[in-house]
């Protein structure tokens, strides 16, 4: 009797440790598992953050050398019109009346090429901040004289990164730009407030506005695109607001981010 009850205790035990050996082998697989998926999770994460700062480095390298073009190319231009005018000025007194107009227009489009060719360089922004580079684009743009713009800021102990900063300023011109072409807009508000525990931009137009959810579906939304990719990468929401007939409004906003990018 007793090697029976023994017999069914060693089975019982052995079958206990088999069970327990099976859950433990369960246990340390599962936690190997979780280990390389969290390792192949962060392996894809950065490289996709290696990946947008690639498009980034070659998106801006674009347009600082597009920006040193205009300066070199179409500043000079700009320059040979002006001695132009000034010599016909000097050759013909009588067309000096005349010339005025057109010497207004150079000078003019000279400064709207000269602030251009600033805003597209990253450099020159990145040495400025973005305030002053938002100011210095406000100022392009009212200079255009296109219609009005309304300009708000408010300035904290800004906890933005130069990245950040950067990414910011090419939504909102990826957004001035866009209302440029298509909004038909006779008023810009323009509001940002960026302090220590929140960043916030508005754009708001009076445009003739749009369905966000129709340009999406087709062939045109490459701009609006860009902004909510652009907003993705600093680490901000974009919310748009509008419908045909209403305008458009653009929010920017969220915490800053310091080690975000």
């Amino acid at each position: 009797m007793n090697d029976i009850v023994l017999a069914i205790v060693s089975a019982t035990l052995l079958i206990l440790l088999l069970v327990s050996g099976i859950i433990i082998a369960f246990f340390i697989s599962g936690r190997e598992r979780m280990k390389q998926e969290k390792v192949l999770a962060e392996t894809r994460l950065g490289f996709e953050r290696e990946l947008r700062q690639a498009e980034t480095e070659v998106s801006e390298y674009i347009m600082a050398q597009f920006a040193q073009e205009l300066h070199d190319n179409i500043g000079q231009l700009l320059t040979a019109m002006h001695i132009q005018v000034q010599n016909q000025k000097l050759d013909h007194p009588e067309l000096a009346a005349g010339m005025q107009p057109i010497e207004i227009y150079l000078a003019e489009t000279t400064q709207q090429l000269r602030l251009l060719s600033r805003t597209l360089n990253n450099d020159y922004i990145g040495r400025i901040g973005l305030m002053a580079a938002l100011q210095l684009e406000v100022e392009r743009l009212s200079g255009l004289r296109r219609f009005r713009v309304h300009w708000n800021a408010t300035q904290g102990p800004s906890q933005l990164n130069k990245d950040q900063e950067l990414m910011i300023f090419r939504i909102f011109q990826e957004i001035t730009q866009n209302a440029l072409r298509h909004s038909g807009a006779a008023n810009f508000h323009i509001s940002v407030k960026n302090e220590a525990d929140i960043f916030e931009l508005r754009v708001q137009d009076d445009g003739k506005g749009f369905d966000e959810e129709e340009i999406l579906r087709g062939n045109k939304a490459s701009g609006l695109r860009n902004i909510h990719k652009r907003a993705q990468m600093a680490g901000f929401s974009c919310e748009i607001v509008s419908a045909p007939g209403k305008g458009t409004l653009f929010i920017l906003s969220g915490p800053p981010q310091p080690g975000f990018l």
